[in-house]
């Protein structure tokens, strides 16, 4: 396997990003969330917020893409606490990859890259064992507070905190 390069996005990388923000979602989701969350509307939203986030991120966010052989497999956000009142000043926002980078080193790339060891606080999808536990080696542990997904069926966000 050819090695991942991690690296800030530029703004010809939006829609890229984009279409990979929903085609991570779809395979991360599906069979949890409606196929809405990764359709025209979900696309619509994607390409505005990457055209943003590319070319004016706000002063004190981080992002970053992971590509392998030219294709984009990674993306990952985080910046300012969204939660008030906010556990830790930084907040992971989100992290995700193809299905095919999982266990190759990608995630913690890309954790590293918009995070390092920085205290922060996140959320993650209860049910997804994999994320929490990847949190957890790298120190984020649940600090008891939970919210609804969102999505119907879905089950809760747990907080979790380092």
């Amino acid at each position: 396997m050819t090695p991942t390069r991690i690296r800030s996005p530029r703004p010809e990388d939006a829609a890229a990003l984009a279409e990979l923000h929903l085609e991570t979602w779809a395979e991360t989701y599906a069979g949890v969330f409606p196929e809405s969350a990764w359709g025209e509307e979900a696309r619509t939203g994607r390409i505005r917020m990457w055209n943003s986030i590319c070319t004016a991120p706000r002063p004190g966010d981080s992002f970053a893409l992971a590509e392998r052989d030219g294709r984009l497999v990674g993306l990952a956000g985080a910046g300012a606490s969204q939660d008030a009142p906010a556990p830790q000043e930084r907040q992971l926002w989100f992290i995700y990859l193809l299905a095919s980078e999982h266990g190759s080193g990608t995630g913690q790339g890309l954790l590293d890259a918009v995070l390092g060891k920085d205290p922060a606080s996140l959320w993650v999808l209860e049910a997804n064992a994999r994320a929490v536990a990847f949190y957890a080696r790298n120190g984020f542990v649940p600090d008891g507070t939970r919210k609804p997904s969102g999505y119907e069926g879905a089950g809760d966000e747990i907080r979790m905190v380092r």
